[in-house]
């Protein structure tokens, strides 16, 4: 499980102020294609969650001087990519037929708000964004009849599937539904208590 993939600085301090609630948020939205895939994340922290990631990146990243400065904010971009694209090559969270073997990362990336910047004390919102893409190595009809994503649980998701991608069952999703559009699904709810998603597709 995944559950300090992404917040891999701050999630260690958030959950010592606050539990996942509304002063912490986290979505994924994932993007299937018949070649590869997408999954973005974005972590959202308002009042004293905020103040709590702002002040840990100063203690465990910077100089602890209660002021976080772009050189900071520069090495907290280098050193989230790093953790998640070393937990992704250790442990994929995306596999069909429950084999990881053709799923590929291809890229990882971060984008942390420049609303980090200036003194820890302060509590405006952060909106951090992540994204991360996956190669396969066939055809996604080709690689299997299910596709399964390990996330965090209670975390909203919301998963597009290739075109001509029709449901035939989903476990591990709380809150579902489905809309079709254009030939494309696409399911919106989140991840269960076990922080599993199975989708069982066919071709249409």
């Amino acid at each position: 499980m995944r559950s300090a993939l992404i917040l891999a600085l701050a999630f260690v301090s958030i959950m010592s102020v606050a539990p996942i609630s509304s002063a912490f948020t986290w979505t994924n939205n994932i993007v299937l294609e018949e070649d590869g895939m997408s999954w973005d994340y974005t972590e959202g922290y308002t009042g004293q969650t905020a103040t709590a990631y702002r002040g840990f990146i100063d203690s465990e990243v910077g100089n602890n001087d209660e002021h976080v400065s772009a050189w900071e904010l520069m090495k907290v971009d280098r050193v989230t990519r790093n953790r998640l694209k070393t937990s992704l090559m250790k442990e994929m969270d995306v596999a069909f037929d429950s084999s990881s073997e053709d799923v590929h990362v291809t890229d990882v990336d971060a984008k942390i708000a420049l609303d980090v910047l200036g003194s820890t004390s302060k509590t405006d919102d952060i909106t951090n964004m992540y994204f991360v893409s996956y190669s396969f190595d066939r055809d996604f009809f080709d690689m299997g009849n299910s596709i399964s994503f390990e996330g965090q649980p209670g975390t909203e998701v919301t998963i597009a599937l290739p075109e001509g991608a029709k449901l035939f069952s989903t476990e591990g999703i709380d809150n579902k539904t489905v809309d079709i559009n254009d030939n494309r699904t696409t399911l919106i709810g989140s991840f269960a208590e076990e922080g599993k998603i199975t989708i069982d597709f066919y071709k249409d």
